[in-house]
């Protein structure tokens, strides 16, 4: 059979489809080329149709970190309270506690938020009381689950008694660079145990911390003690000089002396720890520079979303009532320095100083932290309500990220597609004996983990493709133990070889540019840069993007514009959304060239395998998603003049022909789940 048309050659990059992939029922591709018409039956026609899956939230975590003052200053400004020894507390009770209150606005707030999120499989919780140090967290663990429903008992501590004991056993300090260090190294950790278990989950996950305090950062501690002007209510954007009351701590040597000053004398109580005497503490840049590494977290560790909201609460009434009970030791009113001193402000105004330095630091700390500032005051409080702030999910429809064909019986060559018989990435013309000591009917000749394809490009390295075992894989001959050359996820490297590229052996697409690992590997590219956005690489500088060659078949490492105008993979996809928040892609990829691999033992001549890579990710994050990827494959047979199979032009996929990727992890599955006639 003859086949005489016209192609016409339409490209797209892969995240164009995800965005284009919500539009109404449509050809969703752009650029038509003209190419030359041939007489030659060597092309095929792949047709079939993938659907996304149903949307659902608890793919889409979401994890909130409480930072809650704990210091004494909060049996005022939120009664009730009560301080270990003071005593302090339980005096002023009777003047600031309103009638009937039984329990602090910020508790009464955290039980709603509680019963808000217990409805929210999805939602975890992390809540990490502050004052001089931090203290006993919820759930009170360091490693493992660091977030979790606030329908969990970690160690019998369930989260509703552990709040409602926030008001007890109040501090001294307000160390806020104590408690966003402490938020910061909570959540890198908590990053770091999603990468061990599901990295996939990392673009779908929201960040949100908040910090309810009620008055400025203490102690603070300035380095240098001979500036000529410090910071003070009017300006506090500048250095502040030591807290009047933390002097002698902030740059006493002596651990006893600062103890003394600070703590209550007995060792390893209210001493902040990791601070050096005669350092900084609690400066501005310090607290933003906090904030902004935890903002930074979504550009280095690939999160959805990450935002630090912060709370102030104020009640001048309550100082007021305080002040009537007596003096402090000073003769001055009892509470009038319940919020700190502060410089060029008279005694009495100590109070409303520290609320406008309070609520400056706050609001650049949420301005900076992409959130919002709320402030309370006076009565209130008590109607103190965290539950406006956004705790939605990143649920969104999920749409197609790639469709991307892959042949696995041939690789571009000059003027045409080469036969490659083991699909290891060398032509069989290369793939011999004499050349390199490989066979082309072997991927990894050598049996030790690492493709030929994969020795060639890293040579460099210290690698040999040809009966030299690298100690950097393993052994599969019987003298070696627990050897496997598995590949976890489906991408087509084995884990040794992701070991050596430093990528992750749970995701096909480490960088998210679209392109499985493996097939970036093949060319010797780097499967940790993006090739898709604004910034996309061309490699050959031959004016095609390296993504459009990987979806067109062509080598994105060699200047090849003629193979690409010729042989290039075309690809139409037609959109169809479901009221049910599927969508449903019907596609057809044409102009694949078809090669004559020689026989090999009991397979005939003439087999070209094919794998459709298909990825889908969340409409709200295409360009960062790493993509749920799922293949399907397909068998044709080419020995011409006398054998063609598919007969017709077109072979179409069954609507079971998808699997997740790492269903292809075995070769045994390409002869019994691929469309076609395998051999």
């Amino acid at each position: 059979m003859t086949m005489n048309r016209m192609l016409a050659v339409r490209r797209v990059s892969a995240l164009l489809l995800g965005v284009l992939a919500l539009g109404a029922c449509t050809d969703a591709f752009i650029e038509p080329k003209i190419v030359e018409q041939t007489q030659v039956d060597d092309r095929l026609t792949l047709s079939g149709r993938v659907c996304t899956r149903h949307p659902d939230p608890s793919g889409f975590p979401v994890k909130v970190l409480i930072l809650v003052d704990k210091s004494g200053s909060m049996c005022v400004s939120d009664p009730p309270g009560s301080q270990e020894t003071m005593g302090f507390c339980e005096r002023v009770a009777p003047a600031v506690l309103p009638p009937n209150v039984t329990k602090p606005g910020r508790v009464l707030a955290l039980e709603k938020l509680v019963q808000q999120f217990a409805g929210h499989d999805n939602v975890r919780v992390r809540i990490v009381p502050f004052e001089t140090n931090i203290q006993t967290r919820w759930p009170n663990t360091t490693n493992g689950d660091l977030f979790m429903p606030v329908t969990a008992a970690p160690g019998g501590v369930d989260i509703n008694n552990y709040v409602a004991n926030l008001q007890a056993n109040l501090g001294k300090g307000t160390d806020y660079q104590g408690a966003l260090a402490a938020a910061y190294a909570d959540i890198a950790q908590d990053i770091h145990n999603v990468e061990q278990q599901d990295p996939a989950l990392l673009p779908r996950t929201r960040y949100v911390v908040v910090f309810l305090t009620d008055g400025t950062p203490y102690p603070r501690c300035s380095a240098n003690d001979s500036l000529s002007i410090y910071a003070d209510s009017n300006h506090p954007e500048l250095t502040w000089a030591d807290s009047s009351s933390a002097v002698e701590f902030c740059n006493e040597l002596d651990a006893d002396v600062r103890r003394d000053v600070f703590g209550d004398g007995s060792p390893g109580t209210d001493e902040i720890s990791s601070f050096a005497p005669g350092t900084d503490r609690n400066q501005n840049y310090q607290l933003f520079s906090y904030v902004d590494q935890l903002m930074e977290l979504k550009e280095t560790s690939n999160i959805g979303d990450i935002r630090l909201h912060t709370v102030l609460l104020f009640n001048r009434d309550a100082v007021e009532a305080c002040n009537a009970l007596g003096t402090n030791s000073a003769g001055r009113p009892l509470c009038e320095d319940l919020y700190g001193t502060y410089p060029n402000v008279p005694p009495d105004q100590y109070p409303d100083a520290a609320k406008a330095i309070a609520r400056w630091t706050l609001s650049q700390m949420a301005l900076r932290g992409n959130g919002i500032f709320q402030e309370f005051n006076g009565a209130d409080i008590q109607s103190l309500s965290l539950g406006a702030l956004d705790y939605s999910s990143l649920e969104s429809p999920w749409v197609m990220k790639t469709l991307m064909l892959q042949p696995l019986r041939s690789v571009p060559g000059e003027e045409n597609r080469v036969v490659d018989s083991d699909g290891d990435g060398v032509p069989d013309e290369r793939d011999n004996s004499f050349t390199f000591g490989t066979s082309p009917f072997t991927g990894d000749s050598d049996q030790d983990c690492f493709s030929d394809d994969f020795e060639l490009r890293h040579l460099d390295d210290g690698f040999l493709p040809g009966n030299d075992v690298d100690q950097r894989g393993c052994d599969l001959s019987d003298t070696t133990r627990d050897c496997s050359c598995q590949d976890t996820d489906g991408d087509g490297l084995p884990q040794y070889a992701e070991d050596f590229l430093g990528i992750q052996r749970k995701l096909v697409d480490t960088d998210a540019d679209g392109v499985p690992d493996g097939l970036e590997a093949r060319f010797g590219l780097e499967p940790k840069e993006r090739r898709d956005g604004a910034g996309a690489i061309d490699t050959d500088g031959d004016g095609i993007r390296d993504l459009d060659e990987f979806l067109a078949g062509s080598d994105p490492t060699r200047q090849d514009r003629a193979f690409y105008e010729k042989h290039g993979f075309q690809y139409e996809v037609v959109t169809q959304p479901h009221d049910d928040g599927t969508t449903c892609y019907e596609f057809k990829i044409s102009n694949i060239q078809l090669v004559t691999p020689p026989p090999h033992a009991s397979s005939k001549q003439g087999y070209n395998l094919f794998k459709v890579w298909f990825a889908q990710a969340p409409v709200s994050g295409v360009a960062t998603d790493f993509g749920v990827w799922e293949a399907a494959c397909a068998w044709a047979q080419y020995d011409p003049p006398q054998v063609r199979e598919p007969r017709g032009a077109e072979l179409a996929l069954p609507a079971d022909a998808f699997h997740d990727a790492d269903f292809f992890t075995q070769p045994d599955v390409y002869l019994t789940s691929c469309a076609g006639i395998a051999p």
